[in-house]
Formats: structure tokens, C-alpha cells, sequence
């Protein structure tokens, strides 16, 4: 029987509060794990257990980095007389055991070990179980299923195991089933077939403390502050926008319910090609290694031959160069600091292959935040570039609503969400332990779910590949519409230019003929998530990810009416059509007969 949520909410408190004093105790995480599984969320769930496998993995390894702490901590849980088991209740140990691990002596931890390893197995065990069970969960069936091999390697025959394994293909069946009702053969290989791309709540997280009100008067207060810095002809005002549906079925023209968000609005005439906005931001990434970009903005360092002096560099990192002495200083002030003479960081995430481009410039994006947050003490929700970021979270309470059910979700695999963040806090010698409070997995979700809406991306001009992104956090407040009044550019710095002429974006909806450009003093400024040169269906499934949902935008609609209008237009004439060929043939069977008779 599940328990009232207040109660899981305080074990969950509870739990964290054990981890923040002994945060290398893989028992408390395997214990948090089901309970943030009990609170529906199934991969926090799945990123406690990993880090419990991991921790249990440092205890079996004497050159493992958090050896010493880790095993200290199994001592003290012995010593309590309880620790993790296959079933998840209370074991208790007998002398022999406890008293291999009382004494403390280096020359006495192999046999110290060796006394462990049932326990060590047993706890193993139940990472792979709770891994495999949770991942189910979440979509990613192809590590679920990796997790329940591993765990049949070092139990053979072990039934929750092998009942995991058939859940698994069975799940697999049905999602085909669904998919195509003809189906008939049902072979695969399930270690490279299976899929792997799953969904996790896109959640406002009940103990997320850090997350401000942002239609609150003290927020718009601060945002205009901001603003007035790289915008000052605009200010931030809070509007009322539709809630917009997921599903292409649905009739977007229907759309009631609204929501209040923020938006950017001009407070003087801004003319025709006029800058409306300017910004510089550091919380950028790019995926190519050694590419000659500027490791704080990201633009193209300009060629050798063209400079008069030398662009400024670290001194203690190779190839890490500034387009300006300003980057420099921000750099140096702002986040480089704790990424500096850290080599091995360099290569993470970079040359990816072309599916895993877009992850792995999210995944920069979560280290140069982290970066961000060590260098100045700051808790990464609480940063300027991240903390009044939109992230289209689902408002309601955990339990309220069944997974399956949910409108908006979270992209999320094994690897990219859980796996990849913690070797990326490995190679910026972060103890993934003793940060948690900074890398828990919900602070990773939280911050992903912040930047799949609001993070601009530049691609290869040859390839289409997305090589640089970065996050300007007043350049996203301006809203989306499909008939923009600005247009964007990125080089360096973001910038909002007002359209004009050619560039004013013409359609057939109660705009028409209004070309002439610029922003009256007043009026929203409005900006672009797609190619507005497309069809709407093409719009819509562009923008789709940073909008969270379908565009509903005056244009939008108007085209999807006449869409809709034309379809039924042409199909009455094709009814009138086949009226027509039936009349056609009835006069002839009548012919026919005269002729007979």
C-alpha cells in the first residue's frame, strides 16, 4: 500500500538529510531510491541506485578514489547492525564479520574485504534490481535490460531477474503491437534493438527550494534591472499565455486554459533594423574539439594573419583562448577558475557523433554551470544565467497524475542523464558525494529541463549538425511567434534586431499589408523558435521542443483554418466527383438495359 504522500516527502527529507552527513553510504541511497520510485519519479530513483553502485564498487576496490570513506561508512552501517539486502530489510551481522571491520588497520582491509563480499554482493544485486525495474519505468529498456543480464550473470537463475527480463520483452511487444496491429514477427536482439530513449517527469520538484516565483513583483523587479543593462528601450511585464497541447490531434483553435509567463515589451518606438537587444552571455558550449572558438562566448577567434597582438589565453590550459581581453575577464571572474589546468576535461563530450551532438552540447552546458556555481559559490538553481529560466514544468503534485498520462516530459536515457553528468563531475575532480546537494540527479533534471527551452544553437553549415549552443537569459524572455518583429543573431554576443522591409514576415491573417517594420511603443517583442519561412505543420514540428507544445500563434491559426478549409474544400469536389461517376454509371447500366430490351 503506497503511503500518503506528506509521509514520502518526509522520508525523502529525511534520507537527504542522512547524505548530507554520511554521503558515502550506499544503504541510505538504495533507501532513497525507492522512495523517490514511491513519489513516481523513476529516474531520481535510478540515479541514487547508480551512485549506490558505484559507491559499493569503491568499497570493493583498494585503488578506487573514495575507497577509504566509502568503506568507513559500511563499518559504521555494520556497526548499526544493518545494511543493504536483496529484499530491501535488515540484515544483521554476526562477530565474525564485525569484527574484521571494528579494526581500522591497513594490513587487516583484505581480509576486511574478503569478510564484506557476500554483503557487497547482496547490495550489488540490488542496484541491478532497482536499476532494471526503474529504467522499465522510464522508457529505457535497453539498459533496464543490461542491468537484468548483469544481475543473471552474478545470480544465474535468479527469478526477479528473470522476471525483469520478460517484463522488458513483453513491454517491447506490446509498444510494436501498438505501433503496427500486423505485426507478426517479434525477434530482436534486445542488447542493440531495444530502445533506449525514455521520458522522466518534467517536475517542479516539491523540495526544490531554489526556484523563484517568476511572475512575482520582486522577480520582474530584477529582470528589469537586467534588462535595462542590454535592452534599454524594453522592459519585462507578465502575461497571460495559452497552455498549449502535445498532441497534433487536438484542435489548437480550442485551446482555453492560460498560463502566466513573462514576456518583453518596447517602452519607446524602436524603428525599422534598430538593435533591440545586445547580450553576452558565458553559459555556452561547443562540441568540437580544438575548433577555434572562444572559450567564453563561443564566437570564432579570428585568423592569425589579422592580428595585430596576441588574443588573451590561460596560461595553465592548452588551446583555451579568448576573443577579447572582456572574455577574459569574465572568464577568469566568472567560471574558469574551477575548470582551470584540468586537461582531461578538455575531451568530454566533444566529436560526437552526429546523434548524440545535440546531448552532448547539454551536457557542456550542465559543466560550464557547474563551473559557474563552484567559481562563485553558488548553488547552480541560483545562478543569474539559470535561476528565472523557464522550464515548462507540469504543476502537479507528484502521485496526482499517472506517468503514462503526463502532457509534457523530459527527455531522458541512462547514459545521458545519469551516467555522462557524473563522469563529467569525475574529470572536473568533483566528488559527486560530497556536491550532491549541487549534482543531486534533480538539480540535473531541473537545470535540463531550463535549457531544452531556452538554449539557442548554432548548427554546421555543411552538415546541419548543431556544433555551439548557449543560454541568454533576457535574449529568451521574448516570446515566440511565427510572424516575428525582430530577428536574431549570434556571433559573440546575441542580439535582437527589429525587422524591416524585406524582412517583415508577410501572411494572409488581419496583418496583411502592415509591413513597414519596427516596434510601437507598447507592443510585445516577438521572436522566432523555427524557420518562419516554413509551412505551419513544418513550424510546429521545429518548435515544438523550446515551446513545450503546439504554437497556437496568430498566424498559426489563421493558416491552420485555411489549411483546414482547403482539405474540405477538395474533399466536397471529390465527393461531388465520385456523386457524379456513380450517376455516370447508373445512365449507362440504364443504356445498357434499354438496348437489351
Amino acid at each position: 500500500m503506497r503511503q500518503p504522500l506528506t509521509e514520502l516527502l518526509e522520508s525523502r527529507d529525511a534520507l537527504t538529510s542522512q547524505l548530507a552527513q554520511a554521503p558515502y553510504s550506499y544503504i541510505t541511497y538504495l533507501k532513497r531510491a525507492e522512495c523517490h520510485n514511491d513519489l513516481c519519479f523513476a529516474d531520481l530513483g535510478a540515479g541514487d541506485a547508480y551512485r549506490a553502485l558505484l559507491l559499493i564498487d569503491e568499497v570493493s576496490d583498494e585503488s578506487g578514489e573514495y575507497h577509504e570513506q566509502a568503506l568507513e561508512t559500511v563499518r559504521r552501517d555494520l556497526e548499526n547492525g544493518e545494511t543493504s539486502t536483496d529484499d530491501g530489510r535488515r540484515v544483521t551481522f554476526g562477530r565474525d564479520t564485525l569484527a574484521h571491520l571494528s579494526d581500522g588497520a591497513e594490513a587487516d582491509i583484505p581480509e576486511c574485504l574478503s569478510s564484506l563480499a557476500p554483503t557487497l554482493e547482496k547490495g550489488r544485486l540490488s542496484c541491478f534490481e532497482i536499476l532494471s525495474r526503474l529504467l522499465i519505468q522510464c522508457g529505457c529498456l535497453r539498459s533496464a535490460y543490461d542491468f537484468a543480464e548483469r544481475g543473471l550473470d552474478a545470480a544465474p537463475g535468479d527469478p526477479r531477474f528473470l522476471n525483469l527480463r520478460r517484463q522488458i520483452l513483453k513491454t517491447n511487444n506490446a509498444a510494436l503491437l501498438e505501433e503496427d496491429p500486423r505485426r507478426k514477427d517479434w525477434n530482436c536482439n534486445p542488447k542493440i534493438e531495444l530502445p533506449e530513449q525514455g521520458y522522466a517527469r518534467r517536475e517542479l520538484y516539491p523540495w526544490n527550494k531554489h526556484e523563484p516565483d517568476r511572475s512575482s513583483k520582486e522577480s520582474v523587479r530584477f529582470l528589469n534591472g537586467q534588462m535595462k543593462k542590454v535592452a534599454p528601450k524594453c522592459e519585462v511585464r507578465v502575461v497571460d499565455l495559452p497552455v498549449l497541447e502535445t498532441d497534433p490531434s487536438c484542435s489548437s483553435s480550442e485551446t482555453s486554459s492560460t498560463t502566466k509567463q513573462l514576456g518583453v515589451f518596447a517602452t519607446e518606438d524602436i524603428s525599422p533594423y534598430e538593435t533591440v537587444l545586445q547580450e553576452t552571455s558565458v553559459l555556452t558550449a561547443n562540441n568540437r574539439l580544438h575548433d577555434p572558438l572562444c572559450d567564453a562566448c563561443s564566437a570564432p577567434l579570428p585568423p592569425i594573419s589579422s592580428l595585430q597582438t596576441p588574443l588573451p589565453t590561460c596560461t595553465e590550459c592548452d588551446d583555451i583562448i579568448f576573443c577579447s581581453q572582456r572574455c577574459h575577464h569574465l572568464a577568469t571572474s566568472l567560471y574558469h577558475p574551477a575548470v582551470c589546468g584540468k586537461p582531461d576535461l578538455e575531451a568530454v563530450a566533444k566529436d560526437p557523433s552526429p546523434l548524440a551532438a545535440t546531448n552532448a552540447l547539454y551536457l557542456l552546458l550542465l559543466g560550464r554551470t557547474f563551473a559557474l556555481s563552484e567559481t562563485q559559490s553558488v548553488h547552480p538553481l541560483d545562478l543569474d544565467e539559470t535561476r528565472y529560466l523557464c522550464g515548462d514544468f507540469i504543476s502537479s503534485p507528484p502521485l496526482a497524475t499517472p506517468y503514462s498520462a503526463l502532457s509534457r516530459k523530459l527527455p531522458f536515457t541512462f547514459h545521458d542523464n545519469i551516467v555522462a553528468p557524473l563522469h563529467l563531475l569525475e574529470k572536473m575532480d568533483m566528488d559527486p558525494f560530497i556536491s550532491l546537494p549541487a549534482t543531486d540527479t534533480w538539480v540535473l533534471q531541473t537545470l535540463l529541463a531550463k535549457f531544452r527551452g531556452t538554449a539557442s544553437a548554432r548548427m554546421d553549415p555543411r552538415t546541419g549538425i548543431p556544433e555551439v549552443c548557449a543560454v541568454h537569459p533576457m535574449w529568451c524572455l521574448a516570446n515566440h511567434s511565427c510572424a516575428p518583429n525582430v530577428r536574431w543573431e549570434w556571433v559573440g554576443d546575441m542580439k535582437l534586431m527589429a525587422r524591416g522591409g524585406d524582412e517583415v514576415v508577410e501572411w494572409g491573417g488581419p496583418r496583411k499589408g502592415q509591413v513597414e517594420g519596427g516596434i510601437r511603443k507598447g507592443e510585445e517583442v516577438l521572436s522566432h523558435y523555427c524557420d518562419v519561412e516554413l509551412g505551419v505543420r513544418e513550424r510546429r514540428e521545429w518548435a515544438a521542443g523550446a515551446l513545450g507544445g503546439i504554437c497556437v500563434c496568430e498566424r498559426c491559426l489563421w493558416e491552420e483554418e485555411e489549411e483546414e478549409a482547403e482539405r474540405t474544400t477538395e474533399a466536397m469536389e471529390g465527393q461531388k466527383m465520385e456523386e457524379k461517376a456513380e450517376e455516370s454509371v447508373d445512365l449507362r447500366q440504364l443504356l445498357d438495359r434499354s438496348l437489351r430490351i
